[in-house]
């Protein structure tokens, strides 16, 4: 659940054993803190959904055109 507070400042909170479990895991091989670990791991899995889209776009592109052109 993702809420607002006062000002631009946002709260996640994750209510899920794994999800905790797995966050736990990732900040003891990493080192990192617990905001930085859950924020690398969110923008590495947006960056592989935007290529899988870009991906599936070209893919689609060529597809078009080679419709187009038979």
């Amino acid at each position: 659940m993702i809420e607002e507070r006062e000002g631009n400042i946002m709260e996640l909170l994750i209510e899920d054993a794994e999800a905790c479990q797995l966050a736990a895991e990732l900040v003891e091989l990493t080192g990192d803190s617990l905001r930085f670990a859950v924020i690398t791991a969110l923008r590495e899995e947006r960056d592989r959904a935007l290529a899988r889209r870009r991906r599936h776009e070209r893919i689609m592109a060529i597809t078009r055109e080679i419709a187009c052109a038979a």
